[in-house]
């Protein structure tokens, strides 16, 4: 018995009783279905498993061979399984016909065992092989697919810390009565947010194992408010452009001084996701509008990002999907999408609310907590 035709699942589609006996036994070793006629045929390969290939003669009552083949390649369920006619037609015009209509082969009758072994295993190697480059074809899609949008997804969370860069400049142009002190501090801030950049340029290379939840990051315990000030540094234009404000409230306490938040946690991948979520608040918010960043330690440490607007009900279905947008100019979807992405990749997650009832839009980033630095 060929080796390629062991365990595959051949379907003899004949009206003559002696002809499938023959074949059953030429096929010795296979999984042998039969149908007598081609509406038993179609049934057969609609069903779970689908044969792997199919011996139909042409000449039988009801349906014949040539309307079978063409109801099965006119079908995408059935359409891949090769069909090998079998027949006693043996004029060119029949061949050609058969062909035509999608047949693999075509066997004129009388049969000879050899052959038909040796074409029914071609066949089937050669369709074997048709699906594993089918496959290798999908997954190499599927991974310029990833490289696509692990691509998008690093260019659309630099805007953060380049913002950050861009913002502290203008300040510093426009303002030339800056003490050696305040200069000191923008350009540590300018520093600090190319350190982000190159950070987060590294992290890039690890977004691809992220999305296949292949990345297990290195947590540790940070500080988010250092972090968190930085970011509203970073979005000081837009804060001001907008004439919005920002209320940070630490276990219900407006900005206590000394006050430290402690989580497990990576630190380049806290700051894009509360950067992403923020800088999405800020520009989901009317002008004059207030957004506020709650933080408490309960049995997670929660970072709840509140502002008054509400999420259009075109998107809530698919709010953490990638690409999920709606109504904002030039948005890619991508921030809320990647933001839980790195909540879910430092074993935490993210919750939303978004209602008129509620106020507006709260999401909250869930992480472990941590008790030292």
């Amino acid at each position: 018995m060929n080796a390629v035709l062991g365990k595959k699942r051949i379907l003899i589609v004949d009206d003559a009783q002696e002809n499938v006996a023959v074949l059953r036994q030429i096929l010795t070793g296979c999984v042998r279905l039969v149908a007598l006629d081609g509406m038993q045929a179609l049934a057969i390969a609609h069903a779970e498993p689908p044969p792997d290939l199919i011996l139909l003669d042409i000449v039988m009552p009801g349906l014949d061979g040539y309307e079978t083949c063409r109801r099965l390649k006119a079908d995408d369920k059935t359409r891949s399984i090769p069909v090998i006619f079998l027949t006693a037609k043996s004029s060119v015009e029949d061949e050609a016909k058969g062909l035509a209509l999608g047949a693999v082969d075509y066997i004129t009758k009388p049969i000879s065992p050899p052959v038909v072994l040796a074409r029914v295993a071609t066949h089937l190697a050669m369709h074997d092989a048709y699906q594993q480059l089918q496959q290798q074809y999908a997954a190499l899609q599927e991974m310029e697919t990833l490289r696509k949008d692990v691509e998008a997804i690093t260019r659309h969370d630099l805007k953060s810390p380049v913002n950050g860069i861009l913002g502290c400049a203008e300040l510093l142009l426009a303002d030339d009565s800056l003490s050696r002190v305040e200069l000191r501090q923008f350009h540590q801030l300018i520093r600090d947010a190319a350190r982000q950049l190159r950070e987060m340029i590294n992290l890039s290379l690890n977004l691809l194992k992220m999305e296949q939840g292949q990345y297990a990051a290195a947590l540790q315990p940070i500080d988010l408010l250092p972090i968190i000030h930085r970011i509203r540094l970073d979005n000081q234009s837009l804060l001001n452009r907008k004439k919005l404000a920002t209320i940070l409230r630490v276990n219900g306490q407006p900005e206590p001084a000394q006050a430290r938040f402690l989580v497990l946690g990576d630190e380049t991948l806290c700051y894009t996701m509360i950067a992403n979520l923020y800088k999405n608040a800020l520009e989901a918010s009317e002008e004059g509008q207030t957004v506020t960043l709650d933080l408490d330690q309960g049995e997670m440490a929660a970072i709840a990002i509140h502002n008054a607007g509400v999420v259009p009900e075109q998107i809530r279905a698919c709010f953490f999907k990638k690409y999920a947008t709606f109504g904002k100019k030039g948005g890619t979807g991508l921030g809320s999408y990647s933001a839980r992405l790195m909540a879910q990749t430092q074993q935490g997650d993210i919750q939303w609310e978004s209602s008129a009832e509620h106020g507006g839009t709260t999401l909250t980033i869930l992480l472990h907590k941590a008790t030292e630095v």
